[in-house]
């Protein structure tokens, strides 16, 4: 795939459908994914953050009335909620992305450079981690425990 070259849009369906889905051009764009590592691989970061992001999230959010009273209860707007939710997909997506390209080589440079993946992707995590807090009205922890 030539760097210039269009990437064709892929709009990946969340598997609820009252939650916000998010396309391939959004993680291009919004999270400066490499294109070049295909659509499809996109796509696939995308349904795994899926699942990651939608399993830290309670039960009460997969069903569209336990979701409205949520929302209602945690007096929290649909828009922000939507925004949160696609911010934490996006950002484990681009983690899972940092996670599988971390730089492999035998001398120092690229011991550095793999370290600085990790750093980036411990990162969009933490964004991860706050955004669900704000969705679910948790407060945020800046504390990692051990």
């Amino acid at each position: 795939m030539l760097i210039n070259q269009q990437v064709q849009s892929k709009n990946v369906i969340n598997p609820y459908a009252h939650l916000p889905s998010i396309s391939t051009d959004d993680m291009v764009e919004l999270m400066r994914i490499d294109k070049t590592i295909g659509v499809e691989r996109i796509a696939g970061y995308i349904v795994n953050a899926y699942d990651t992001v939608n399993g830290d999230l309670p039960a009460t959010l997969f069903s569209l009335l336990t979701f409205e009273r949520h929302l209602s209860t945690k007096r929290i707007d649909r828009d922000t909620f939507n925004r949160a939710y696609k911010r934490a997909v996006m950002h484990e997506a681009a983690a899972l992305a940092a996670d599988n390209y971390v730089d492999y080589d035998t001398t120092s440079q690229g011991a550095i450079s793999g370290d600085v993946q990790l750093t980036k992707s411990d990162r969009l995590r933490r964004v991860v981690s706050h955004s669900i807090a704000d969705m679910t009205g948790r407060r945020r922890n800046r504390v990692k425990l051990l």
